[in-house]
């Protein structure tokens, strides 16, 4: 094995074709979308009652210092 092999990624050891390339380009877009739409749901839940007491108790905390 070369030297310039054993520090590259295998999917990037073929022959560099375009086909290669437009590959991970489409699995990179893919996992994109995927974190983007979980980032969406996470963003539109509801935040849980106790975490707003904690919060509202961590300002009242802060102000009277």
């Amino acid at each position: 094995m070369s030297e310039k092999a054993s520090h590259t990624p295998m999917e990037h050891q073929s022959s560099g074709s375009g086909d290669d390339d437009r590959s991970r380009k489409l699995r990179q877009k893919r996992i994109g979308d995927q974190l983007r739409r979980l980032y969406d749901e996470v963003t539109e839940e509801a935040v849980p009652v106790e975490f707003l007491n904690l919060l509202e108790q961590a300002d009242k905390s802060k102000n009277q210092k």
